[in-house]
């Protein structure tokens, strides 16, 4: 449903942004799902002239027109049969979007054509498309179309609850706005001039299923002009997304979105025997709709008939066959209320949805309709002319009493847990337009309007009291609980899934171990991990610890799966490792460990196989690293006394060690009865959790402009560090090299002892501009100039 911010206006007193009375609405429980600026497509429409009018040389029913926008006179060729000389008219320069197409520069039958001149129909303003919209001779040239007429609103598409019926009008929600930001209401007041003649004389009423049109009101109105309806009108029906048609539809469609509550009316002369049948469809009955449709009705459906036919499809949609013509001068204006599931099996059926069925469905009230009758006919008479009969027809077979609802103030306080007085809840409930009754001891009673169905307990007024009084303003008596570290949860996740990825499967091993392992490892005296914390009634010697490390046991999940046939091994643990610096408890750190033996990829006829290397290994732990974005990493070789010397390597940053990785001695394999090459990594993600540069994804925007591929290749020492090779290019690079790999690296014929040469691919970019060859070619040379200062680099 649509909502019109002028439109509130003509009922509340709003000094709130349209911004800022969304978020009221949605506090007052009215969703708000999306915001449309109308007239903003409007705005690129410029009020023009035409300032000469020809004939088209080689096509007869098209115009040579010259235009004055009021910054340029463009030539446009025109076919509307209205236009001529001397006209104001809407105008559509080249570039401008009218609903689904964009206007471009044309040539018609030789002539070129700068522009359009629009109808109502092409700009949405009405169905008018016989010729091109003609403005007042005083409209300004130059001026936006959207200004000129006033159509610039805020219109706001909302999800109403199917228990708040009341709030599928516009002056409903109104009222719940009122008493949410305590304003007063303007509800309009309707007076109808009715003449000395009796309706009953010219129409009657049958309602022969009181069950499912619970009332049916029928008034008539002779004589009346159907023409277009004044702007007004227009402007408010278009501001919630309905089409101007005219005059009478235009209002029965206006007091529908005022008060909710649907309205047809009918063409009096169509009415077969004066008379109106409110009954149930015949089996397989035919009924032309408005929608030009010709459906088959079943025995269920309930139809507003004359004497010989369905004239409507009650709560659903019109009849062609009684609709209002421009020949129309005698009106029936009706106004009902039907069961709603009746309705709505009805149009679910028929996969039929209008405005209509929307409300009928939602069970709105039988007393409205007598509202939204009377208001409908004072603004006929008053636009339309014409004269109402005396009286009305009105079918109300089983009219209700007023409900009447008490509330505890005591209850109030207690499910609410907020202090407030019997006085704030009588100004709340009243607010709302609820009667209030009397108040015994602990108990005020309130008579409920009938246009809020959905209040029939203590509960429900207890819900309206907390809405008004603000959800927001509850007291909150928990602190906030920390209950998960987010990032640190998704990182793991990513982590185990890159794992997965590569082919590996996790273990899961007991946190208890054995001591012995840590002698197994070579682990020395002074090592943390030998602080670790005892169990004081351990299962057996095997488990009389907490682990400090985890790679042991995964040598042990390796042992078993050799043991079973399997050499081909990539397994994972992600657990906590425990060491104490004192009788305290112990120290938690999460740790990451894996181990890899066998060959690389599986048995394929056509390739080799090959054997797992230390570089598989830092392959996968560099992809890891990726993940977590950690950079500027350092490798060198490893201190750990368990990696073959010359085959382990320890990643630093920041001068802290985050990983080790490397080939298990197989001295200390044979230790676990293990013959075969073991690979194994071990990296401290607590550590790594701890850094600045761990936190939140955040989205990049893909760049607008493109990079551009550089390559730089140069022969330097072996002395220097890769890090900081990368580090010196970024830092010259002065924010534009956004990506620096390495891809090549050369030692050999023509490169002398201990130098090698590196080439480096560059990507350069920037998110404000395309870079051009200048540019680049200027950072490249300091980069050139800062290598060969800093290193003694030669470039190749």
């Amino acid at each position: 449903m649509k909502i019109s911010y002028n439109w509130l206006k003509r009922y509340i007193d709003l000094k709130l942004s349209p911004e800022e009375l969304k978020d009221k609405m949605t506090f007052a429980g009215i969703e708000v799902e999306a915001i449309e600026e109308l007239g903003r497509d409007l705005r690129q429409i410029k009020i023009a002239q035409v300032v000469k009018f020809e004939q088209h040389p080689n096509a007869e029913k098209l115009s040579v027109c010259q235009v004055d926008d009021g910054a340029q006179t463009l030539q446009v060729i025109c076919g509307a049969p209205n236009c001529k000389n001397d006209i104001k008219v809407a105008f559509a320069g080249i570039g401008t979007q009218i609903q689904d197409f964009k206007i471009k520069k044309a040539k018609l039958r030789g002539e070129v054509s700068f522009g359009m001149l629009c109808s109502e129909d092409e700009l949405g303003i009405s169905n008018d498309h016989d010729g091109i919209m003609i403005l007042p001779e005083d409209a300004p040239i130059g001026t936006d179309l959207a200004s000129y007429l006033g159509i610039e609103d805020t219109c706001y598409d909302v999800e109403i609850t199917p228990n708040r019926p009341d709030l599928l009008g516009i002056i409903g929600v109104a009222r719940d706005l009122s008493a949410l930001l305590k304003l007063p209401l303007n509800l309009p007041e309707s007076k109808l001039n009715e003449s000395n003649e009796p309706i009953e004389k010219h129409l009657s009423l049958e309602n022969e299923v009181p069950e499912l049109c619970t009332r049916y009101t029928a008034r008539i109105i002779k004589n009346v002009e159907i023409k277009d309806s004044p702007d007004w009108l227009k402007k408010a029906l278009i501001s919630v997304g309905l089409r101007p048609i005219n005059n009478v539809v235009d209002i029965t469609n206006f007091v529908m979105m005022e008060f909710g509550h649907p309205l047809h009316a009918f063409d009096y002369s169509l009415i077969n025997g004066k008379k109106i049948i409110v009954r149930k469809a015949k089996e397989n009955e035919e009924f032309p709709a408005l929608d030009e449709v010709t459906y088959k009705l079943k025995k269920n459906d309930i139809v507003i008939a004359d004497e010989k036919r369905a004239i409507a499809l009650a709560g659903v949609i019109g009849g062609e066959n009684s609709h209002i013509t421009s020949t129309t001068k005698d009106i029936v204006i009706e106004a009902a209320n039907f069961l709603y599931s009746s309705i709505r099996k009805t149009a679910g059926r028929m996969k039929i949805s209008t405005d209509s069925s929307y409300r009928f469905e939602r069970d709105i009230t039988d007393e409205v309709a007598e509202l939204a009758s009377i208001r409908a006919c004072e603004f006929i008479l008053d636009i339309a002319g014409g004269k109402l009969l005396k009286g009305k027809l009105d079918s109300f077979p089983s009219p209700k009493e007023l409900r009447k609802v008490s509330i505890r103030p005591s209850r109030v306080k207690k499910v609410l847990s907020i202090e407030i007085t019997s006085k704030q809840i009588k100004e709340y409930l009243t607010a709302l337009g609820l009667n209030f009754k009397k108040e015994v001891e602990d108990s005020l009673e309130f008579e409920i309007p009938y246009y809020r169905k959905d209040l029939t307990r203590e509960i429900d007024l207890i819900e309206e009291v907390i809405r008004l009084n603000g959800y927001n303003n509850v007291p909150t008596f928990l602190k906030s609980q920390n209950i998960m570290n987010k990032p640190v949860f998704y990182a793991r996740r990513k982590v185990e899934d890159t794992l997965v990825n590569y082919g590996f499967s996790e273990v899961i091993n007991w946190n208890f171990g054995d001591p012995n392992d840590l002698d197994k490892f070579n682990i020395n005296k002074e090592d943390i991990r030998r602080n670790f914390a005892k169990l004081k009634n351990p299962l057996g010697d095997s488990f009389s610890i907490m682990r400090s490390m985890l790679l042991p046991s995964l040598l042990k999940n390796a042992l078993h799966n050799i043991n079973h046939g399997q050499k081909n091994i990539r397994i994972f643990e992600l657990k906590k490792v425990f060491t104490r610096k004192d009788e305290k408890l112990a120290t938690e750190r999460l740790h990451l460990s894996g181990i890899l033996s066998g060959e690389l990829d599986p048995v394929y006829w056509k390739d080799s196989s090959e054997q797992i290397d230390f570089f598989d290994v830092k392959g996968i732990t560099e992809s890891i690293f990726a993940e977590l974005k950690v950079e500027n990493r350092e490798c060198k070789m490893s201190d750990e006394p368990y990696y073959q010397p010359g085959i382990g390597a320890s990643i630093t940053t920041g001068g802290k060690i985050i990983a080790s990785l490397g080939k298990i001695d197989p001295k200390i394999a044979v230790k676990y009865d293990i013959d075969i090459p073991i690979f194994a990594f071990d990296i401290d993600l607590d550590a790594i959790f701890a850094m600045d540069i761990f936190s939140d994804s955040v989205f990049e925007n893909i760049p607008k402009f493109p990079p551009v591929l550089r390559d730089i290749s140069f022969v330097i020492s072996k002395e220097h560090k890769y890090v900081d090779i990368i580090e010196t290019i970024r830092k010259v690079g002065e924010n534009s090299i956004s990506k620096i790999v390495l891809f090549d690296e050369f030692v050999g014929k023509n490169i002398k002892e201990g130098f090698h040469s590196l080439t480096f691919s560059l990507v350069f970019s920037s998110d404000t501009k395309t870079l051009t060859d200048e540019y680049i070619n200027n950072i490249l040379n300091k980069i050139i100039s800062v290598l060969k200062n800093s290193y003694n680099a030669e470039m190749r």
